[in-house]
């Protein structure tokens, strides 16, 4: 936990720095998209996917890579050390990244592969990469280090699973989402953000969060049908349609409630480990 003038790296780890980045990067994502999405039909699905996906979020990730670079922030916005190997031990908490992998796998089922042409599942991979790495590399990366810099991990879980849920609400809005869906859509995209979160934490590296991320969305777009992919994963998390996703949907709900508390403990240990140090000092 560190002080609000104390300087990490670089630039001092701002919090509503890191939330201006993630305004930005929503009004890219969301409202560049919508505005060119209408340069073509519905009728044509390759071309209004890449328009929508592949100019803002280059875009986007542009920015956010420069704004690393001017600011200086430092490795941690890319790795730490793995959660499993910290003392206490917790190895259970691999069973988060296990149970986020297994749900997108069993969906793969779901999916028409005969009705969808290889273009388009190219192109899917493609944008749904670019949105695992930008929406994890300004939420799990620049907000997760700039509260951490500031907050325990409760805190830090907290806002970052918050953010990236309401950080879809825009998306939502314009995609004509009714406003009572919304507040479920927002439950589930809260636990999909924690699941993240733990990838993060459980690996030590972004980059599997973002790999993770990108893997469930691209399952999810090419099943989604007319439904947006965040409507999806709201609606598999809330309400999954078969037993097995139903099994590691209540399994993952109690890693992740089992997980809330073993955050509260961590933070707990750091501040007697904190007290212990200044009355040594």
């Amino acid at each position: 936990m560190s002080s609000e003038t104390e300087v990490v790296a670089g630039r001092p780890r701002s919090i509503w720095m890191a939330l201006a980045a993630v305004v930005i990067y929503v009004l890219l994502a969301a409202g560049l998209g919508n505005l060119l999405s209408g340069l073509v039909g519905d009728d044509q699905p390759q071309a209004q996917f890449a328009l929508v996906h592949f100019i803002p979020l280059a875009i986007a990730i542009s920015l956010l890579l420069l704004f690393l670079r001017w600011a200086s922030w430092g490795t941690d916005v890319w790795r730490e050390r793995p959660t499993p190997t910290l003392r206490p031990r917790r190895w259970w908490l691999v069973a988060i990244p296990v149970l986020a992998v297994a749900a997108p796998i069993a969906e793969l089922t779901e999916v028409p592969w005969a009705e969808t042409s290889l273009g388009l599942i190219a192109i899917i991979a493609l944008g749904t990469l670019m949105v695992g790495f930008g929406e994890e590399l300004v939420i799990r990366g620049i907000l997760l280090t700039a509260v951490r810099a500031r907050h325990g991990e409760f805190v830090t879980l907290l806002i970052t699973t918050l953010v990236f849920a309401f950080a879809h609400i825009p998306g939502s809005i314009i995609d004509g989402v009714p406003p009572a869906y919304i507040a479920f859509q927002v439950a589930g995209l809260s636990t999909i953000g924690a699941t993240y979160y733990w990838v993060r934490r459980v690996t030590g590296r972004l980059w599997a969060a973002m790999l993770v991320h990108a893997f469930t969305d691209f399952v999810l777009y090419l099943g989604a049908g007319s439904d947006t992919p965040s409507t999806s994963m709201a609606a598999d998390y809330m309400a999954p349609d078969s037993a097995f996703l139903g099994t590691v949907g209540v399994l993952l709900w109690i890693a992740l409630a089992v997980g809330v508390v073993s955050v509260i403990r961590e933070d707990r240990r750091a501040k007697r480990q904190e007290k212990n140090r200044d009355n040594v000092n």
